[in-house]
Formats: structure tokens, sequence, C-alpha cells
């Protein structure tokens, strides 16, 4: 009785999804409708999830203007199963990271960041959850500085399982040390001319420049490069050198400077 129960149930919450779907998207024909409808328990039960869990992210994706909605949320599922986490965070993952880094809605694209993150889980004290709720966070800044979804995803991953601090919390301050390192004021992030100032000058002091001159043009340099030059010269400086403290205080912002671990 109780499996009926929670078949029917189901069964209500799969009619009520497939109206909205058609809401968000009402190209689709009332035959393509009831084909998502029925496909829906074969791909759930594919990566051990409900069809509600399939439809939420076909309604999330077509919400987004996605033509390959299904295709969108197919990988939601498999990311899901993955990493055990919500439909809600899944969604949300995906489709951040591809308007973040702007791949189309290229499931094979897509396909392969989540290849990378699930390496990532497998070879480091961090879960998927974790990866997603901060790449949603940083994803945009870090793709608009120029650095990419593999970079950004692997830097997440390796200061999550050193800090053992939750995956917004370090991407909030990787966007700070970000911000810093491309000299970008930010007034919601608590980052100021002042303050980029002073990171430029504890950078300095360990012979690391944020800047470079090409063909005579002096621009910023990589982000990521910055970062490996700094983990560098930072682990070589005793454990008292003030220039540790300056450039862990320098980085200000909203995310206080404790994470002597970025830099390792």
């Amino acid at each position: 009785v109780y499996s009926t129960k929670q078949a029917v149930s189901e069964l209500k919450e799969v009619d009520t999804l497939l109206t909205e779907i058609s809401k968000a998207n009402d190209q689709l024909s009332k035959s393509q409708l009831e084909q998502i409808g029925n496909n829906s328990f074969d791909v759930a039960s594919k990566y051990g999830k409900t069809a509600t869990d399939y439809l939420s992210g076909v309604q999330e994706a077509s919400r987004a203007g996605y033509v390959n909605a299904e295709g969108i949320a197919e990988l939601s599922v498999a990311a899901q199963g993955a990493g055990d986490m919500t439909a809600e965070l899944a969604n949300q993952y995906i489709i951040a990271t591809d308007k973040a880094y702007k791949l189309g809605g290229s499931v094979e694209k897509l396909t392969e960041v989540l290849d990378g993150s699930n390496y990532i889980t497998n070879h480091n004290a961090v879960n998927m959850t974790e990866l997603a709720e901060g790449m949603s966070i940083v994803g945009s800044q870090a793709s608009s500085l120029g650095v990419g979804v593999d970079q950004t995803t692997a830097a997440l991953g390796t200061m999550i399982a050193t800090t053992q601090q939750s995956g917004s919390e370090m991407a909030r301050a990787f966007k700070a040390i970000l911000l810093n390192i491309q000299q970008v004021s930010d007034e919601e992030e608590g980052i100021d001319a002042e303050g980029l100032t002073k990171y430029e000058k504890a950078c300095n002091a360990l012979n690391v420049s944020l800047k470079e001159t090409k063909n005579g043009v002096m621009s910023l340099r990589d982000p990521m490069e910055v970062i490996k030059d700094l983990s560098e010269e930072y682990t070589k400086l005793d454990a008292n050198d003030i220039r540790r403290t300056n450039l862990l205080s320098s980085v200000g912002g909203k995310v206080l400077p404790r994470y002597t671990e970025m830099y390792n």
C-alpha cells in the first residue's frame, strides 16, 4: 500500500513538472511532452535517481532557454548520482558553469567539466557538492579574469581539501585573491584602491610582480602564474617572516585572510 501511494504521488509530481515544462517551452507538442515524461523514468533509473529529479532539470534548463534541455537534465542527474547532490544544486552548477565559461550548452564540454570534477573528488578530500557550491560563486569572476574552468575546479578542490573549509567559503576567498591579483576594485567584496596597492606591495616584497611588459606594453600577468610564483616564494619564507603576515593581511575584502594554506 505504501509503495502504491508513493508511486501515485510521484506520478502526480511528474504530471505537475510536465505542465511547468510546457509553460517554459511552448514549442513542445503534446507528443513530445509525453515522450519526455516516458523517457524520464528510464534516464533517471540509469543514474539511481527519480523521474522528478530528471524532470526538474528539464524544467530549469527550459527556463534558462536551452534547446537541448533534456541533454542538460541528463547531465544533472548524472552529477546528482555521482556527487550525492540535490537536483537544485546540480542544475545550478551545470547552468552556472555553462554560462560563466560560455560553453554554449555543449553536453560534450559540460561532461568534460563534470568528469574533471569527479576526478578531483576521487583524489582529494573534497566532494562534488562543495565544488558545485564553489563554482556557482566564483565561476563567472574567474572566467572573466582568464582562469579556465579546469584551473578553477582544481584550485577550489585543492583549497577545500587543504583547509577543510566549505566550498562557498573557499570560493569567496579565491575570488578575493583573483580580484587583488588583477587589481580589480569591488565595493561589494570590500576591495578598494588602497587595499589593492597594499597587496601589490606585499607581492613585490616577495619578488613577485603582478605586471609584465610585452612588446613595450605593460599589462597584468596571468593570475594563475602569479599564484604559482607566490606559492613558491611564500613557502621559502621562515614561519616568522613578516612578509608572510603582510601578504595574508593585504588580501583584504570581506574574506578574512586567515587561509595560510592557499599559498602552500
